[in-house]
């Protein structure tokens, strides 16, 4: 056991005596941490120019109501857009109220279709935010924003419930619309106590 500390000891001394006339040979070199201010970089933005970046992109997706080019979504949308307009117009109407379920309900499972696809089928990604963000990215262009805007105020009006939706996609009908559902009746009340005032 002796021999073998013996052996043990002078290899590591030799080792070290190597480092040791390497580091001598190379000029006592020393690692030094040094704190050097930042300096600025043209391919970084500042902070203002990011925020005038932002606030121009809002104007132009508020200005405009450029989609992502889908004709099945361009369809989808319009036809939401047309039946939300309609039952803002006419919230008694049972035709109206029909046409604007329908729509919602195309639309919304349309974007759970491609939210919660099966992986690996029809170039359905694998990972699941990578199909929320997808998702989320086609139905987020400045003309679902400008529709949405428009289906807030028709479900403003009242008379758009949950029951009006199947159990499957109910949760996700309201939060996409970013309104409440309201009481079945609501909607004719509303329009009938608002007429009646004037």
């Amino acid at each position: 056991m002796s021999t073998l500390r013996f052996a043990l000891v002078v290899a590591g001394l030799f080792g070290l005596t190597f480092v040791g006339v390497a580091w001598v040979r190379m000029g006592f070199p020393v690692v030094t941490v040094g704190v050097a201010p930042l300096k600025p970089d043209a391919r970084i933005p500042t902070f203002d120019e990011a925020v005038k970046k932002g606030i121009r992109q809002d104007w132009v997706n508020s200005k405009t109501t450029q989609s992502d080019g889908n004709a099945e979504r361009d369809k989808l949308r319009l036809d939401l857009l047309q039946a939300s307009t309609a039952y803002k117009m006419s919230p008694c109407d049972d035709t109206m109220k029909k046409n604007l379920v329908a729509a919602l309900l195309s639309y919304v499972t349309a974007w759970s279709d491609m939210a919660f696809c099966k992986p690996g089928v029809g170039g359905c990604p694998s990972n699941s935010d990578e199909r929320l963000d997808t998702a989320a990215a086609a139905f987020k262009t400045p003309a679902d924003m400008n529709m949405h805007k428009v289906l807030r105020e028709a479900i403003r009006q009242g008379g758009i419930s949950r029951e009006d939706f199947p159990s499957a996609i109910r949760r996700h009908v309201f939060l996409m619309s970013g309104s409440p559902p309201a009481e079945p009746e609501a909607a004719c009340h509303a329009a009938r106590s608002a007429a009646n005032r004037q």
